[in-house]
């Protein structure tokens, strides 16, 4: 079935510029009208060999820096304002691979649209053979004043390391209450980036996101202030549809110390966000707004995953591991 949704926001009802409505040309594009990219996955690859001696792009997955050139993105090594991610190639060990970037999409647009969370903007964009590749907006530079900020990801803020943690170390060397910890000791505005950061966990828990580890969160200060923040949200994905996971249900794990509903049921269910909410000293009434809020978002969810580029299977997939999600966290 073709989709007409534009393919930064997945609006239907919106006059359309090379498949981009007017806000995301301005948001995402900085007002100018991108071209479909004029090369293909396979001269991606090559480009990507050539420059990775100079990129400093972190992650396992393949990506290159983008830059403007008129209304052609061009690769570039350096001060690259955008990346992006093609379809991955098949190694053996990612499954359903070719929804890899439609499912990355479509779960930065439930943060951003439907969440309220701050969150990168992104897109999908073609490759000359019409193949799509995610993109995203690199969110630590000042566009008007051409400066990059000072940003720093929680394995750096507490000095985790391989060497003094193990080749694990992005998740099995503390939890998501050690990095609330860290918010509340180096935020200034921290009552509110800790219930931000609480929205971000229960969303990356309702989306099955298994690789919500230490490097996917950080502070940053912009260029004109010494006081730190947190980023927007970034590298959001379903894993579940992708990798087979065995073990837990979270990138780290939630607490200090698994609690007995935990230890009965094998998952984090209720209780065990309501005593993260006290931990990380968030308001009863926020907390209890935003349970409201997952339940009563539902729908607005479930039209998103209708929206998006992902294959039939992968939206029902999306959908139902969504629900079981929902029920294990209903009180």
């Amino acid at each position: 079935m073709e989709n007409n949704s534009c393919l930064g926001c997945l609006s239907t009802n919106k006059k359309l510029k090379n498949n981009y409505c007017s806000k995301c040309i301005k948001e995402l594009f900085s007002g100018i009208t991108p071209n479909p990219l004029n090369f293909n996955k396979v001269e991606f690859t090559k480009k990507r060999a050539e420059l990775s001696a100079r990129m400093s792009i972190s992650g396992v997955q393949d990506k290159i820096f983008l830059t403007f050139e008129k209304k052609d993105l061009i690769p570039t090594a350096t001060n690259g304002k955008y990346i992006l991610k093609p379809i991955p190639s098949d190694n053996g060990h990612i499954q359903n691979e070719k929804d890899i970037v439609a499912n990355e999409h479509l779960s930065m647009l439930i943060s951003k649209n439907i969440f309220n969370i701050p969150t990168a903007n992104c897109g999908l964009i073609q490759f000359s053979d019409k193949e799509f590749a995610y993109i995203t907006k690199r969110f630590d530079y000042d566009e008007n004043l051409g400066l990059k900020y000072d940003q720093e990801d929680f394995a750096g803020i507490m000095g985790i390391t391989p060497s003094s943690h193990g080749e694990n170390y992005k998740y099995d060397a503390c939890s998501y209450l050690d990095c609330a910890r860290m918010i509340k000791k180096y935020v200034a505005s921290s009552v509110v980036s800790i219930e931000d950061f609480f929205k971000r966990i229960i969303l990356n828990y309702l989306i099955c996101n298994g690789d919500a580890h230490i490097k996917n969160f950080s502070l940053y200060s912009k260029a004109d202030s010494n006081e730190y923040f947190l980023t927007p949200n970034y590298d959001l994905l379903n894993t579940r549809f992708h990798i087979n996971e065995k073990y837990g249900d979270m990138a780290l794990d939630l607490l200090d110390d698994y609690t007995t509903t935990y230890e009965k049921y094998g998952y984090y269910t209720y209780d065990d966000f309501k005593i993260f909410a006290k931990y990380i000293d968030l308001p009863e009434v926020r907390f209890n707004k935003i349970m409201k809020f997952i339940e009563d978002s539902y729908p607005k969810v479930e039209e998103l995953i209708n929206k998006s580029f992902l294959s039939e299977r992968a939206k029902e997939f999306y959908k139902s591991s969504y629900q079981d999600r929902m029920k294990r966290i209903k009180y």
